[in-house]
């Protein structure tokens, strides 16, 4: 009977455990599932969690964006409204780009207002190309005012490109400028001229001496090209072309075979004779020396008919023993002759000038002849220390307006004449000199003359005793002065009629 009742036992137990394990694997599929559900629920409480930030971030993006628009937008007009020139408000959107232009109400007001605003429009468009459109941009064309002085003011193209950050949460800013400036007289409300900077033809003519001389030191070799730069056709003040900075001006150059047609000036090279009213004065201010003491006496010493090799270098032997530097008037036969004795008084620190080549009264010869003994002049001392001579001084004085026009140099006469061609005698020389110097006058001698050698010493003396400071004439006269000008003195200038 047990063994017959065996296989149902056996039949109960496994559907036991069938059972049994049936009801783990629901349990753990219950388990599973909940774990699911809770991981899901996780997961969408998580997601919509940040779901809901994100929007939250988002909203205060937009409204720091709008906040940072508003007040970019309004530091732009606030900007534009404190400039000088009253301007209108033109604004344009495209896409994420929004253009704010900016025109004076009167356009008037600034020259070559349509030249201008052409290449404000261009510089807007090149900036359009370029920007990188997916993010917000701001164009602002505007004119920007350069005040130079209280006579000079520059417009120019401007435009101002603000790009979005969204890292930054700001905006960043890059500002592009034309490249040109229109820059205006105040007085005339007109675009500056050369005679605004240089006021007169004289100073144009001095100017051009500064010139010929750059050209000379740019050339490799300024003797092969020195008869074009003497031959160069004179500047003029309503001819030549020219560019206006602020430090600095470029001059066309008229048709000419130095291979160079402009040339840029520093004004602090030609500060003696542009108006300082109409540059930046920073770029003159040390240029010039300091004006003379009124409250000191001054004198120069001049020597003409030089050099010579007897006497100039026994005068340059007292100069350099009594520390004292004078102008040397010279005749270019004389030069040529003896280069290495020119050398020696410029390197010693005085002036050399010009005196004519050969001494003739130009009143008196025609114009090819004032041009020959100038221009010969020059070549000579310019080959022997490479420097044009500036100054010039006619023989026997004889200048009259047409000589000037040729000479197209300063010219220094004498105030005080020592008669030493005259006298031939030490004493008198002395005697002459004390009796008729004053202040702030130019003395005439001759460096030709043994005589007049050994007079300077004592004279030296006499004029310090009396308590004279002597200068060269360049330096009496400010070193400013200027063609179709003669001087007597700093405060004795007359024009050559």
């Amino acid at each position: 009977m047990d063994r017959k009742n065996h296989p149902r036992g056996t039949r109960n137990s496994r559907r036991e455990r069938n059972n049994h394990i049936f009801s783990k694997k629901i349990a753990f599929v219950s388990i599973l599932s909940i774990l699911l559900i809770f991981i899901c629920g996780g997961v969408y409480a998580t997601y919509a969690m940040q779901h809901k930030q994100d929007k939250l971030n988002e909203v205060e993006d937009e409204r720091q964006y709008k906040q940072k628009e508003v007040t970019l937008l309004e530091k732009i007009r606030k900007s534009q409204k404190l400039e000088d020139l009253e301007s209108s408000e033109v604004e344009k959107t495209d896409g994420n780009v929004q253009t704010l232009i900016y025109e004076p109400v009167a356009t008037d007001v600034v020259p070559q207002f349509q030249a201008i605003k052409t290449e404000l429009t261009t510089l807007i468009e090149t900036s359009k190309k370029n920007s990188f459109k997916e993010v917000p941009i701001k164009i602002v064309g505007h004119m920007k005012i350069n005040k130079i002085s209280d006579q000079v003011v520059g417009y120019l193209p401007a435009i101002d490109t603000y790009t979005w950050e969204q890292e930054k949460g700001d905006w960043s800013e890059k500002t592009e400028l034309g490249k040109n400036t229109v820059f205006v007289n105040q007085k005339t409300k007109q675009p500056l001229t050369l005679q605004d900077i240089f006021s007169n033809e004289a100073n144009m003519l001095a100017v051009q001496q500064v010139v010929q001389q750059q050209l000379l030191d740019e050339n490799s070799d300024g003797n092969t090209i020195i008869d074009d730069v003497l031959n160069l056709p004179n500047l003029s003040l309503d001819k030549t072309a020219f560019t206006y900075y602020p430090d600095k001006i470029k001059l066309g150059l008229p048709d000419n075979s130095t291979g160079k047609n402009e040339i840029t000036l520093s004004y602090k090279d030609i500060a003696g004779y542009v108006n300082p009213e109409f540059v930046d004065f920073s770029s003159i201010k040390d240029a010039l020396p300091e004006p003379l003491d009124p409250n000191k006496k001054y004198i120069s010493l001049t020597f003409d008919d030089g050099p010579n090799p007897e006497t100039t270098p026994r005068l340059l032997d007292i100069l350099k023993e009594k520390g004292v530097k004078a102008t040397f008037f010279m005749l270019g036969q004389n030069v040529v002759k003896h280069e290495a004795l020119v050398k020696r008084v410029a390197e010693e620190g005085h002036e050399v000038a010009s005196h004519s080549y050969s001494h003739p009264q130009l009143t008196g010869v025609d114009a090819q002849r004032v041009k020959d003994e100038v221009q010969n002049t020059d070549k000579a001392i310019y080959h022997a220390i490479g420097k044009i001579p500036t100054d010039f001084r006619p023989p026997y004085g004889a200048v009259n307006k047409d000589v000037a026009a040729i000479i197209r140099k300063p010219i220094i006469q004498w105030s005080v004449d020592s008669q030493d061609w005259q006298s031939h005698n030490a004493q008198a020389i002395i005697k002459r000199i004390d009796d008729t110097a004053y202040n702030d006058t130019i003395v005439l001698m001759h460096d030709i003359h043994p005589e007049t050698v050994d007079s300077v010493s004592t004279v030296i003396d006499h004029l310090r005793s009396d308590g004279y400071e002597i200068l060269p004439s360049k330096e009496l006269l400010g070193r400013k002065a200027k063609p179709l000008h003669m001087y007597y003195g700093s405060k004795d200038e007359r024009p050559v009629q």
